[in-house]
């Protein structure tokens, strides 16, 4: 099932930024409290910057709101709308049925990006690590209000009906394209 679902992933470094789309029936904005829970579930350690710096949240929702896991700074942001305005050609991409439900269902995502994408730095972060820290996180946030994830560089559309849940474990172990 899950294969049938990602089609001919591009497999080469994109110079875009990495995220993932977690697509949703209604907006949801994570408290610092819910990005803490899913990064010690993610992890398996605290994240309060307390026991290990490397690994804290920062929710100033009117700013920017960040989770910090070791050398991973991922952005999250979340929008009150779909993640795409043009129905009917998104559709047309999607080949499956269980896509397209999952698509037509979401009114509304959060966006999860590879914040370190943005720095000007030489030293970019493999798309094998950067992926698995945003499934790590993408897993943990998924819920009943998820209709699907999205993976925009490789092209992606995993529906939450077990498949997100299969993809997201691959990308974690590194499995995936």
């Amino acid at each position: 099932m899950f294969k049938r679902l990602i089609g001919n992933a591009p497999q080469s470094e994109s110079a875009e930024m990495r995220s993932i789309v977690v697509m949703q029936r209604k907006a949801h904005l994570f408290t610092e409290e819910e990005l803490q829970v899913a990064g010690e579930r993610g992890w398996g350690k605290k994240f309060d910057g307390r026991e290990d710096p490397m690994f804290f949240v920062s929710a100033d929702h009117s700013a920017l709101t960040v989770v910090k896991a070791g050398p991973h700074v991922i952005r999250i942001t979340s929008f009150p709308c779909r993640y795409a305005d043009d129905d009917e050609y998104a559709l047309s991409q999607l080949p499956q049925p269980e896509q397209k439900n999952a698509w037509s269902e979401h009114h509304a995502h959060t966006l999860l990006d590879l914040f370190n994408d943005l720095s000007r730095s030489g030293r970019r972060i493999p798309d094998a690590d950067a992926y698995a820290s945003l499934a790590k996180l993408a897993l943990q946030l998924g819920d009943p209000n998820c209709t699907a994830i999205f993976v925009p560089d490789k092209n992606i559309m995993m529906p939450n009906d077990g498949t997100a849940e299969q993809g997201l474990r691959l990308l974690i172990n590194k499995e995936l394209p």
